[in-house]
């Protein structure tokens, strides 16, 4: 324990916590600048400025220490051996290159070119629903089916029964990112990872004999230009585009429609004016966000908060508290769809690992809700919402809605 610091019980897997983190942000937020977590064995920085400078900061690595990792690694040598490499290449120097090869085949404009394809995949689902029964639950049915859809017809890989694959797989796969996931969850995360690399080793070798127009074909070409070493660099970005294209956008959209849906005034207002569609994304982002910590170990000595971190030692961020901040954001928990700095969130983070997804979440985001909002003027809440037991990543279980018209 530091003696030097005030040192706060903070219980990320507590259930009440779970279900509404944003009391506790505050509470934490007046008390404290910065405090010490006996269990995380790390500094925690709640406030918006703080984590501001956290985020834009150099001086750090990404590879969690501490206690983050023990479960993952302890599980089994090949889930320890998937998260070795996993983190080796989300820090300096590696990071730079391969993101660099990332931005310029995953590019904005092929989100935008892929703007109609999104359009289609949408409407596909919600006819689908409408011809049952008129109800739908949103997050099984609509967002997951859709973002899983969209990224893999991205990459490269939209037969029928990739969609199925990816789909059972994707969701197990997302238990590697939380810190205090069981051990059960950590295993069948690894065995995830490791059936979508096997499935991306077998695209890869149908791309090498026949390119097309996808994603895949063009990392391998930054191959062939001696920017990606290998074929496992390839994979790897393959496996990371996913988990990034579909977790933290299929947070977002439930979250948002949550968000929406709980202040009809604020539904209302997008569905008589849709032009303001595209702001609104930004303030949805900020009220719910789809990824609601992370954390940054030091490389050298650097001062946060007034309080001096030493090479090796570990800080933890509250994204979601920094979005909540009432010095950033002026009452912070209404939602405002014209709020002026909306655009200033921390959820897709900040700095050097800004998120890849981030342009992909934000296109599916704007398409989904503006449809929604323009088929279904009446929409509504139906059945009781069920809150994933996670918390680093901020997701619904369960979102079941009337689609009355």
């Amino acid at each position: 324990m530091r003696t030097d610091i005030a040192s706060v019980d903070f219980a990320l897997d507590a259930r009440d916590f779970r279900a509404n983190p944003y009391d506790r942000y505050r509470e934490l937020q007046e008390k404290h600048r910065i405090f010490w977590h006996d269990g995380y064995a790390a500094y925690v920085v709640p406030g918006y400025s703080d984590v501001m400078d956290v985020l834009k900061s150099s001086k750090w690595k990404v590879r969690p220490g501490s206690n983050f990792l023990e479960r993952q690694l302890a599980a089994n040598e090949t889930v320890n051996q998937l998260m070795q490499g996993f983190y080796y290449f989300l820090d300096e120097p590696e990071h730079r290159r391969l993101r660099s090869i990332v931005s310029t085949t995953f590019t904005p404009r092929i989100v935008l070119n892929f703007r109609e394809r999104i359009q289609q995949i949408l409407d596909e689902l919600l006819d689908q629903t409408l011809a049952k029964n008129g109800t739908v639950e949103f997050m099984s049915e609509i967002s997951y089916p859709m973002t899983i859809r969209v990224i893999t017809e991205i990459l490269g890989v939209s037969e029928e029964e990739d969609h199925t694959f990816f789909a059972d797989l994707g969701l197990a796969l997302a238990g590697l990112l939380e810190w205090d996931a069981p051990v059960e969850r950590v295993l069948a995360g690894g065995e995830s990872m490791m059936a979508i690399s096997n499935r991306f080793v077998d695209v890869l070798d149908a791309r090498q004999q026949e390119p097309r127009k996808d994603l895949i074909s063009a990392l391998i070409q930054a191959q062939a230009e001696g920017r990606a070493s290998d074929s496992f660099e390839i994979i790897f970005m393959c496996v990371l585009l996913v988990t990034v294209g579909y977790e933290t956008t299929m947070n977002h959209l439930g979250n948002g429609v949550y968000s929406l849906l709980s202040n009809l005034d604020q539904y209302e207002r997008l569905r008589t004016e849709p032009a303001i569609t595209s702001q609104a994304i930004d303030e949805l982002l900020r009220h719910e966000a789809p990824v609601q910590v992370t954390s940054r170990v030091a490389i050298e000595d650097i001062d946060v908060a007034g309080t001096t971190i030493k090479a090796g030692e570990q800080v933890v961020v509250l994204l979601g508290g920094a979005n909540r901040d009432p010095r950033e954001f002026p009452d912070p928990d209404r939602l405002d769809l014209t709020r002026a700095n909306a655009g200033k969130h921390m959820t897709f983070v900040h700095g050097p690992h800004y998120c890849l997804g981030a342009a992909l979440a934000k296109t599916e985001g704007e398409i989904v809700f503006g449809t929604l909002a323009r088929r279904f003027p009446r929409l509504r809440l139906s059945g009781k919402h069920e809150w994933r037991d996670t918390a680093i990543l901020r997701s619904l279980d369960r979102l079941p809605l009337e689609l009355e018209g």
